[in-house]
């Protein structure tokens, strides 16, 4: 695995060069110093040689100098390297990874980590997608049960109509606590606690009429609570050889006969 240099390692040492340049710089400074104050008189031949070593040393210096001043940038941007990687490792510390980490494995965990942030944000969207459709169900849902109250609530039509004319109807309403016996036609009806039907003498004198009658049926119209009082009743019609039949309520409103008396 390939590791980060140290800081330490990247330094560099200018102290010689600099040295022998600073010599070189003050000898320099020396000579032309004694050129200047011999140039006060007319120049000889030997002031003309030294002008021109003086011009020779003078570009030297300015070679010296443009190097001098690279090895200077140099130095500035090996430092600057040597921040950014001290940066990048107290990065990766505060990430909790190991700062000689390679770059290979460094890629490898921000494509991961960019993988999960994607997975996060889908995930987010699908919990907003399931909250609205939550809703809406709620809203359909209650929409369903106040329709189901109303139609429970509604009046409920008894059609004679599938009975044919052969038979005569009798109608015994039952439900938990009672039954009551109604007409076809009229309002006239009798109601009978459901725990007196086997003793009540008025239920007794009902039944024994209607074998008399040839094309009597006795129809129970059963409440959804009223199974158990309808068994009782339809068992003690059964004893005095009644004809019956049963229809189930599809809710709870009242009783509508009307059509009974159109038929």
């Amino acid at each position: 695995m390939a590791r980060r240099r140290r800081r330490d390692d990247l330094s560099v040492s200018l102290f010689p060069f600099l040295s022998v340049l600073a010599c070189v710089i003050g000898t320099l400074t020396l000579l032309l110093a004694a050129i200047a104050v011999g140039s006060m008189g007319g120049q000889s031949i030997e002031q003309i040689q030294l002008s021109e070593r003086y011009a020779a040393v003078e570009a030297f210096l300015s070679g010296a100098v443009a190097v001098l001043e690279e090895l200077e940038a140099q130095l500035v941007r090996i430092e600057q390297k040597a921040e950014e990687d001290d940066d990048l490792g107290r990065r990766l510390f505060g990430l909790g990874l190991n700062a000689e980490i390679s770059l290979e494995e460094l890629t490898k965990i921000a494509a991961e980590r960019e993988r999960l942030e994607a997975l996060r944000k889908r995930r987010a969207q699908a919990e907003r997608r399931g909250r609205a459709i939550a809703a809406v169900l709620r809203e359909k849902e209650q929409l369903v049960e106040a329709n189901q109250r109303a139609q429970l609530g509604a009046p409920i039509i008894i059609d004679p109509s599938g009975l044919g004319r052969e038979w005569r109807p009798y109608l015994v309403e039952c439900t938990k606590d009672y039954v009551e016996l109604l007409r076809t036609q009229g309002d006239w009806s009798y109601r009978i606690q459901a725990d007196q039907l086997a003793h009540d003498a008025d239920y007794v004198r009902y039944l024994r009429r209607l074998p008399a009658i040839h094309d009597s049926l006795l129809i129970f119209l059963i409440r959804a609570d009223g199974i158990d009082t309808c068994n009782r009743a339809e068992s003690i019609a059964k004893r005095y050889r009644v004809r019956t039949a049963r229809l189930p309520l599809p809710g709870e409103g009242s009783l509508d006969l009307g059509l009974f008396n159109d038929s």
